[in-house]
């Protein structure tokens, strides 16, 4: 039994090294072989929509970091107002309980910034308000009021 365990235990580790396409580095026993194998991984990319995962993928961690950066940076140019005054504003118009704020980017240079506001009122009602970022007006508002 012990001797089974181990053929299996050894035969799914084979199995993943092989499917993550990492065997190569578990056992390279030929360097020419090795040397082909990196070479035809570098000229052939597999496709998005493959079960293969891609080699290069943009790093998430830093498009959340750039985002925080624009972010300030927009703030102290003032280009938008601080999320505090949106916060003051959107409680003045509307009273209850702000689950979510966001700052929406412009995609293309002649709009603004938008905050993207989630409001739970007291009657139990979800509103979403969009706030002009750049003088915190109200842009629009969904929901039942």
């Amino acid at each position: 039994m012990n001797r089974v365990c181990r053929f299996l235990i050894i035969g799914l580790i084979g199995l993943f090294l092989i499917g993550t396409g990492s065997f190569a580095f578990a056992a390279p026993q030929n360097r020419n072989l090795f040397k082909q194998h990196i070479a035809f991984q570098n000229k052939h990319q597999p496709a998005e929509n493959s079960l293969v995962r891609p080699t290069k993928r943009p790093n998430p961690a830093w498009r959340q970091n750039n985002r925080q950066n624009t972010a300030r940076e927009a703030m102290q140019s003032g280009r938008i107002v601080s999320l505090s005054v949106i916060r003051s504003r959107v409680r003045q118009s509307f009273p209850g309980k702000i689950i979510d704020v966001r700052l929406l980017e412009p995609k293309r240079s002649n709009q603004s910034y938008i905050y993207k506001v989630k409001l739970l009122r007291t009657n139990g009602n979800l509103l979403v308000v969009r706030l002009n970022a750049a003088n915190g007006q109200i842009v629009s508002v969904k929901g039942n009021k």
